[in-house]
């Protein structure tokens, strides 16, 4: 036969009682979170996150491109050198189908 000692109650859970027990709530990184937020405002044709797992953070490009375009970085200035790097390099290739011209740096 197996007995329940119901002498000691310990922890949140007690006999009688809800099990439910109040959980904090924690918001994290929320400096790295607000900056993504704000890149996104002023970036426009981008959408930018911050990946509270990956410590990354994360743009993806939301005008037309060929293929998916996603960029990662640890910082909110290597993203932008990315991002910047990825609309000259959408611009050349762009003006390169529109204009006819084969090569892209020949003057």
């Amino acid at each position: 036969m197996i007995r329940r000692c119901l002498a000691r109650a310990r922890g949140r859970h007690r006999d009688g009682q809800a099990a439910a027990a109040p959980v904090p709530h924690y918001t994290w990184d929320h400096e790295a979170r607000a900056e993504a937020a704000m890149l996104e405002i002023t970036w426009p044709g981008w959408s930018v996150l911050y990946g509270t797992g990956s410590r990354l953070f994360h743009a993806i490009a939301t005008w037309h491109t060929p293929e998916p375009l996603i960029i990662c970085d640890r910082t909110i200035e290597g993203l932008k050198t990315q991002m910047r790097e990825a609309e000259m390099t959408g611009l050349l290739h762009r003006w390169a189908l529109t204009s006819g011209s084969v090569s892209i740096g020949r003057f």
